[in-house]
């Protein structure tokens, strides 16, 4: 019995020992907030490509893309405007684009829209229901201006109710083209029909860095970060010859 007693309580302390290490990594870490703060600087911060982990638990994905001789304006034309059927989608990633179709779409605007979209990443078909919101919903402030073009959405499963992820990509003028920094953050879990009280519950569930280590991976966000640097490039590659000739 004794014996039994001193390896429980030898298991106790060696858990406690892990749990308050891991702890203290997680602290050391750059918060989600603080990387929505990125944007605000006109010069390009440490991190603009890459995969990360947050400090409440959630991935954080980076991509840049230089895009030459298009401009912001170009880029949200195409969103706004132009992406309007499947052969469209497929142009923006032939390997990977398989299906799209919108609800909730204004001609000419992007803000409140729904992008329902069928497309591989990491070679396994996702179905998003990508929901575009003002960028103060995702990033707390907006930084548009003459030459920036924002556009902030949350990312949800199309088969369920459930929203797993929140993206910006934001697109700004430079001297010969446009310059786009991506930003995806992974594990960001709520159900768009629900009640604010069964989200909160939700919440104290899903969106805690234990949680978030079970449920979101470096591997998921590695696969996003290469699909999203391909679309954008064939975007960057496609979009100035179809905007004027259009």
């Amino acid at each position: 019995l004794l014996q039994t007693y001193s390896m429980y309580r030898f298991l106790f302390y060696s858990l406690l020992l892990i749990l308050i290490v891991v702890s203290a990594i997680q602290f050391t870490l750059p918060t989600r907030e603080s990387t929505h703060q990125d944007f605000k600087d006109p010069n390009y911060v440490d991190f603009e490509s890459g995969v990360r982990r947050l400090r409440d638990g959630t991935i954080e994905v980076a991509s840049f893309v230089s895009m030459p001789d298009v401009t912001s304006d170009m880029f949200r034309w195409w969103f706004s405007d132009y992406l309007q059927t499947t052969e469209h989608y497929k142009m923006w990633h032939p390997e990977d684009h398989v299906w799209m179709d919108w609800e909730h779409k204004k001609p000419g605007e992007i803000t409140g829209s729904h992008h329902l979209v069928h497309e591989y990443i990491g070679g396994e078909m996702s179905k998003l229901r990508i929901q575009f919101a003002w960028p103060e919903e995702i990033l707390g402030y907006d930084p548009s201006d003459e030459n920036t073009v924002v556009l902030c959405a949350r990312v949800g499963e199309l088969e369920s109710t459930m929203n797993i992820a929140e993206m910006c990509h934001v697109a700004r003028n430079m001297p010969g083209g446009a310059e786009l920094r991506s930003r995806f953050w992974l594990g960001v879990v709520s159900d768009r029909e629900a009640a604010d009280w069964q989200n909160f519950l939700l919440s104290l569930v899903a969106n805690n860095p234990i949680s978030r280590r079970f449920t979101v991976s470096e591997t998921q966000g590695l696969a996003l970060q290469k699909h999203c640097f391909e679309e954008m490039s064939y975007l960057a590659g496609l979009l100035p010859a179809i905007y004027y000739l259009e």
